[in-house]
């Protein structure tokens, strides 16, 4: 049995995590939960700050050090104090990423860590071929909905 915390930053990456991944990952004896950033005592979601992204990922891997911890952070609004940042504007945008992965593992320092910096915002997956849902979908009014947004666009 492998338990994977997965630290998201917003309201739709944890719903993905748990009820898309979660499921498909259980048959395989791993074992998915998402954790929502926490952005001040009182409001979740949303990466406001470096500092607060480290805290609450830190915690999670003293926590349970036989479980691993990852995340699924978009690159962009990724705050500009996050290791490295700074340095790797002028690479190319996938180097970027990987480099700024490095650099968080580096900077958390924890075994059980491991960074997952998403390039492209989670939501634009949505919205990429949405007719693709169908597959796993009773209902096509979600896809609909998402086809209408996108004709929008």
């Amino acid at each position: 049995m492998i338990r994977i915390n997965v630290f998201v930053e917003g309201q739709t990456e944890e719903t993905f995590v748990r009820d898309v991944l979660a499921p498909y990952f259980v048959a395989q004896q791993i074992y998915l939960t998402p954790i929502l950033a926490q952005t001040s005592t009182s409001q979740k979601g949303g990466i406001t700050s470096y500092g607060k992204v480290k805290y609450q990922i830190t915690r999670l891997c003293r926590q349970d050090p036989s479980a691993f911890v990852t995340t699924l952070i978009d690159y962009y609004g990724l705050p500009t104090n996050f290791p490295d940042y700074n340095e790797q504007q002028d690479n190319a945008a996938n180097e970027r990423v990987v480099k700024l992965e490095q650099a968080f593992a580096n900077d958390i320092g924890q075994t059980n860590f491991i960074p997952n910096l998403l390039l492209h915002e989670f939501e634009a997956l949505l919205f990429c071929q949405p007719e693709k849902f169908a597959d796993w979908l009773d209902d096509n009014a979600p896809i609909s909905a998402l086809q209408t947004i996108k004709a929008q666009t």
